[in-house]
């Protein structure tokens, strides 16, 4: 199997579409054809568009299900325009595969499982897989649906190692979509009450009206960017000494924390959800379990200079070992071997 058909387009913001990405990176590499069919036009106005095109990644015209035939695979990532479409798709091939990059189920997910019409179910992370695998066999228990884990590739490239920030200010700050979900309520209280040798400059990157209604106006230490078109994720994480991230959500496998460990800006974040595995509590960053935590270890990055750097070091390296290209590589190929076994 060297051919897969990709439903959307990657982007350089946000989880699903800069995951999407890597893979397509990866599976480059690899060797494997690639084939794109955009949700709508105007792709050509993407930032992406010419990379795409520099990777050799075959470009047809949105939904256009004709180019698809029988044993043909096509994946989706965390796309609820593929779940919709699924019906039209399957006319044309079984080999149907979503992946789901967050920590529940979407309500169409479940229906297009009761229905078979999704031929394999792929993961980032080994824990959701075992939590969502036993509710969705409950709704379909056909053993021909695969469930596999996958190791994501990170690209670290596009994210260069930042040894040297300005010592004038503390740089700290947040980075998402703007969905109220990612912020914690008490967010502008752990950065108002964690402490600096120097002046604090905050930096909210991914902040709307939705945001203000969830947590409040920033202070005016705390400068907000709507999205990466204000400032791009490279400039947060040059200012950030620290990613300070208190959210409400349970994260799955969180894009932003390979982004961080490979800017050097070391994490502090939920003890909960796909953090768990990626950080190493004290080595490669901090697991918080309430505000008083968050304050804490916030203050004591400001104020040990020489241990945050030694954790932005360990933690370069932890993505490395997580992300890397030879560990992604491997897991596909798996992948692409049980893809080729599924029913045509």
């Amino acid at each position: 199997m060297r051919e897969i058909y990709v439903y959307g387009f990657p982007s350089l913001y946000g989880g699903a579409g800069t995951e999407l990405h890597h893979q397509i990176i990866v599976w480059r590499r690899m060797g494997i054809d690639v084939h794109m069919l955009p949700t709508n036009n105007g792709i050509g106005d993407e930032k992406l568009y010419l990379e795409m095109l520099r990777l050799g990644v075959r470009l047809h015209a949105p939904n256009d299900w004709s180019v698809l035939n029988e044993g043909d695979a096509i994946i989706s990532f965390c796309n609820g325009e593929f779940l919709e479409n699924l019906p039209e798709i399957r006319k044309r091939t079984r080999r149907t595969i979503f992946v789901n990059c967050m920590t529940w189920l979407f309500a169409q997910e479940k229906e297009r499982m009761r229905e078979g019409a999704i031929a394999m179910f792929l993961y980032q992370n080994e824990e959701v897989r075992l939590k969502n695998m036993p509710e969705l066999r409950a709704l379909n228990d056909d053993p021909a649906i695969q469930f596999m884990t996958f190791k994501p590739y990170f690209h670290n490239e596009a994210f260069p190692y930042i040894s040297e920030r300005s010592h004038e200010y503390f740089g700290c700050g947040r980075i998402s979509r703007q969905d109220a979900d990612k912020f914690a309520r008490n967010t502008l209280k752990i950065y108002e009450y964690f402490v600096s040798p120097v002046v604090k400059r905050g930096l909210f990157l991914g902040f709307s009206e939705r945001s203000v209604a969830k947590i409040g106006k920033p202070y005016p230490w705390i400068r907000t960017a709507r999205d990466q078109n204000e400032v791009t994720q490279q400039e947060f994480y040059r200012h950030c000494k620290i990613v300070l991230q208190p959210t409400d959500t349970i994260e799955n496998w969180p894009r932003i924390g390979f982004e961080a460990m490979s800017s050097g800006s070391v994490l502090i974040v939920d003890n909960r959800g796909g953090w768990q595995q990626m950080v190493e509590h004290g080595k490669t960053g901090w697991l918080c379990d309430n505000e008083r935590d968050f304050i804490y270890y916030a203050s004591k990055m400001a104020y040990e200079p020489h241990l945050r750097d030694d954790m932005a070091e360990a933690a370069r390296e932890r993505g490395l070992q997580l992300g890397g290209y030879e560990a992604s590589i491997a897991s596909w190929e798996e992948i692409f071997e049980a893809i080729d076994r599924l029913p045509g």
